[in-house]
């Protein structure tokens, strides 16, 4: 349809040059279909454009949730350095971006491909028409509009991209420094109330002043280049207008062009170096996709290498246990504190029991806890799990998802797996029968709940779950006396066959625990198989 609007194009100017009104009305109807094909193509394009970002993120994002989520691989992110800072922003704005960017690169490039197919042959044709005479001789050059076009095209690509080069690295740097600047907000937000009690709110503003300082330094860079870019483009886009015309001037004052086979041969050539000048045009968004592309490829190269790296220095073992045990033999744990390990060097926890495994402050107890739940692999020994069996691991601070209560008391699982009169009975056994009312509210619980009364939730949790073992992280035993008798009753009865290991120092005394084991941590030394270096994980040099 464009080509056919190009051949309009000469055709009118003609009837105009000629002064045929007939031929010259005749055009405008033909005009009036040709717009309203493109009209509805072009209607029919954006609908595509638009929609190939929707199926595009939606497969990016997805994925890449995936990789992030996968066992173990959020937790040992963190460990990676500088690659695992703000994966929010990585899955959520850098992928949006790059899937913008990306549909529109590629169909603008689709659609200059097209049009450059297209206009080329028609351009070369036109060409001929194009006669010089010099001396008295006529002569014409072969496709010399198509090459003057790409000429024209290669001499602004080249001025592009010696100028627009740094704006690769510049749109990197910008999306690290908007991620840091983020996060500040966002901390500075869920500490208010922290914030406000201590009267910090200067200090704060000016804590943040330094990273909007980065920011706005690195805007003020791309700023500076992209307008040293625009001489090049806009110099390139108005010389455009004239360029045509100068070089299809001999042609036109020779006679073998008439005013319409002009205009054929301008627009022809409007349309060449259109397709033609798609890099000079799209330099700047180009620079800002390749900075995405490194972003979103790099963080999931990370997330898909984690398994490789941990496996080097992962040595303790899971197996299944022969009986209906959870043994621990030999455990010793790599945590940064130094070594973790148990005052008796192999540890059976039969059905039903419940152990305490003691540890002093900073002893790496979180670290160990991690260990017995698979997701901390470093050092060695056996840790042994009945096959078959519910496995409940609590953390010691309690984690609710923000969704509705019973996505909440139903947490890991789908909340569609429980009942809600059996969500309520379990509200109720744990007092907090008053949010019977709220149990398909969504809220941020975290922030509606106090601790006791989120500890007492996950008590709940329990009891909808009912799993053999628990192993947890200091967070159902420690609460006030009145809850924690309440937890006592509840291990007593309904309970009574689950099992608890307690790694923390808290005893309840009353005989709640039927035995105990002490955490040993051994400082780190030069012989430790690992290090903190720069907040990333390493192996010293004599184990790497």
């Amino acid at each position: 349809m464009q080509i056919r609007l190009n051949t309009w194009q000469g055709n009118i100017y003609d009837a105009i040059g000629t002064r045929n009104l007939s031929i010259f009305m005749n055009e405008v109807v033909i005009f009036l279909v040709i717009v309203s094909t493109l009209l509805c193509l072009g209607v029919a394009q954006t609908w595509l454009h638009e929609t190939l970002k929707v199926r595009l993120r939606k497969a990016v994002t997805f994925d890449l949730l995936k990789e992030w989520l996968s066992p173990r691989r959020a937790f040992q992110l963190p460990l990676t350095g500088a690659i695992s800072v703000n994966p929010d922003q990585r899955i959520q704005e850098d992928t949006r971006r790059l899937c913008e960017l990306t549909v529109d690169l590629v169909v603008g490039l689709i659609q200059s491909t097209l049009l450059l197919g297209a206009f080329v042959g028609v351009l070369w044709g036109l060409s001929a028409q194009v006669v010089f005479v010099y001396e008295g001789n006529a002569f014409t050059i072969p496709g010399y509009m198509v090459w003057a076009a790409i000429g024209y095209a290669a001499i602004g690509s080249l001025f592009t991209w010696l100028v627009g080069r740094p704006l690769i690295a510049a749109h990197t740097d910008l999306r690290v420094a908007e991620a840091d600047f983020r996060i500040n907000l966002v901390r500075v937000n869920e500490s208010a109330d922290e914030i406000a009690l201590m009267h910090g709110e200067a200090a704060e503003r000016e804590l943040l002043h330094r990273p909007v300082d980065t920011v706005l330094m690195i805007m003020q860079k791309i700023a500076n280049r992209l307008a040293a870019l625009g001489w090049v483009t806009g110099s390139y886009g108005w010389l455009a207008l004239l360029a045509p015309l100068l070089l299809a001037a001999p042609g036109y004052f020779s006679g073998s062009l008439s005013l319409g086979g002009l205009m054929m041969v301008v627009g022809a050539f409007g349309q060449v170096q259109a397709a033609l000048r798609w890099y000079v045009d799209r330099f700047p968004t180009i620079a800002e996709w390749r900075a995405m592309l490194a972003r979103v490829i790099g963080y999931r190269t990370a997330l898909q290498t984690l398994e490789e790296k941990s496996s080097k220095t992962s040595h303790i073992r899971y197996e299944q246990s022969a009986d209906n045990s959870v043994t621990l033999e030999k455990l010793c744990v790599y945590a940064p504190s130094g070594r973790v390990t148990l005052s008796e060097p192999l540890v059976r926890v039969a059905p039903g029991e419940r152990v305490l495994i003691s540890a002093a402050p900073k002893s790496g107890k979180t670290t160990f806890v991690k260990a017995l739940a698979g997701i901390w692999g470093w050092g060695k020994g056996t840790i042994s799990y009945p096959a078959g069996q519910r496995v409940a691991f609590v953390p010691d601070t309690i984690y609710l998802p923000t969704a509705s209560l019973k996505t909440a008391l139903a947490y890991p699982r789908p909340a569609e797996e429980i009942d809600d009169d059996e969500a309520i009975k379990a509200l109720e056994r744990v007092r907090l029968g008053k949010l019977a009312s709220d149990l398909n509210v969504e809220r941020r619980w975290e922030k509606e709940l106090a601790l006791d009364e989120q500890r007492r939730l996950m008590l709940a949790n329990m009891l909808l779950y009912k799993p053999q073992w628990i192993i947890q992280d200091e967070s159902i035993i420690e609460l006030d006396d009145e809850s924690r008798n309440l937890a006592a009753s509840i291990f007593t009865h309904e309970l009574a066959d689950t099992a608890l290991i307690s790694v923390g120092r808290f005893d309840p005394g009353n005989g709640f625990y039927t035995r105990k084991v002490d955490l040993c941590t051994t400082p780190p030394s030069l012989h430790m198989p690992l290090r903190l270096e720069n907040g990333e994980l390493r192996e010293t040099p004599e184990h790497a």
